[in-house]
This record gives structure tokens, C-alpha cells and sequence, in this order.
């Protein structure tokens, strides 16, 4: 027998990745595509983390549910169909090394995945975190913007690429990443962002 994630409700399914009806019109509820445009390139952010989306995220990234990435990849695959997005590969933010080891796997790298094999696309490891930054959610922007300075260096030479990443929260990560990209003569790429 299997329950829904969110609200428990017995399910009439083999999957354990299944959400219950009411559940998943909730989060279709919570959808909104946002896009920022910063120089060349945009983030396409899907929802605002709060409320079951905000439950769900945590469940996902802090309590082992890796499974939880294949819901989450359903919702990505639509809005990039929903927004036209077009690319020639995927990638994803990464975790430092020893940070994924702890964790045991990098969430923003499975839904990477997930979509990759949704859309026949190939997956790859564009960039690497270069230092173990402090926890981020803690920091400032400018505190944030010197722990992430120099952080990232690239893995791939490849263009056309969109980039996933978990949670948006002052957009310093992104910035960052854009500036390796840009250093290394990389300038066509978007970012798409769970919350």
C-alpha cells in the first residue's frame, strides 16, 4: 500500500513517487513561472517556496526522499515546455564534493538527470565547486556574494546549455556561476529553478 508524500492519503497505486489528486492540483495551484532577465541569459523560477511546495523541497533535499526528484522533474519538463525553452544540454548547480558524500547524493544533479532522460538529452557536469563554502541560508547578500567569490570552475566547454538549480534566494549562486561561464567565452545558457 502507498501514501501520498504530503498528506498520507492511501493510494491506489504502485508508485511510490505518486502524489494524490488533491495533492497534485495543489502544487499545480502553487505554479508560477517567473522570469528574471539578467544580461544575457534568464532565470525561469517555478514556484515560491512556501506552503506544501516549501514541505515537499525539504522533504527532498534534507530527509533522504530522493524520489521526490521525479515529481519535481514532471513539473520542470512542463514548464520548459510551457516556456519554449530551448537547449542543447542540461547541467545543474553543484554541491562540494565532500557535502554531496555527507548528503549522499546532489538534488539539483537528480532532477538534472531525471529531465535529461525525460527529453533525451544528455546530462553534463558543466561546472564543480572549487571550495566548501559555508551554509548559505544563514549569510547576507554580501556575505553570501564574498563566501561564493571564485567558488566555481568549469568542467565543460559547452554552449547552449540549461542549468538546474533547487532554490533561488538572493541570486548570488547564479551570479557567480555566470561569471565563470562568461569568463570561459560560455554565453548561451538560462537557469531553471525549482523555488
Amino acid at each position: 500500500m502507498y501514501r501520498c508524500i504530503l498528506c498520507k492519503k492511501e493510494l491506489f497505486s504502485n508508485f511510490k513517487t505518486a502524489l494524490c489528486k488533491d495533492c497534485h492540483k495543489t502544487l499545480l495551484s502553487y505554479l508560477r513561472l517567473e522570469i528574471i532577465n539578467k544580461y544575457n541569459y534568464k532565470i525561469y523560477i517555478l514556484f515560491f517556496y512556501e506552503g506544501e511546495i516549501k514541505k515537499l523541497i525539504r522533504l527532498f533535499k534534507f530527509h533522504d526522499n530522493t524520489y521526490i526528484a521525479k515529481i519535481f522533474s514532471i513539473f520542470l519538463i512542463k514548464a520548459i515546455k510551457d516556456a519554449k525553452i530551448s537547449f542543447n544540454y542540461i547541467s545543474y548547480v553543484p554541491m562540494y564534493k565532500i557535502k554531496k558524500i555527507i548528503r549522499g547524493y546532489d538534488q539539483s544533479q537528480l532532477l538534472a538527470k531525471f529531465i535529461a532522460t525525460e527529453l533525451n538529452i544528455k546530462c553534463i557536469d558543466l561546472i564543480s565547486r572549487k571550495k566548501n563554502t559555508k551554509s548559505l541560508y544563514k549569510l547576507n547578500k554580501k556575505e553570501r556574494a564574498e563566501e561564493l567569490k571564485d567558488a566555481f570552475i568549469l568542467k565543460n566547454n559547452k554552449n547552449n546549455i540549461l542549468i538546474i538549480d533547487d532554490i533561488y534566494t538572493t541570486g548570488t549562486t547564479i551570479n557567480e556561476i555566470s561569471k565563470t561561464l562568461e569568463k570561459n567565452n560560455i554565453k548561451n545558457y538560462n537557469f531553471l529553478v525549482l523555488a
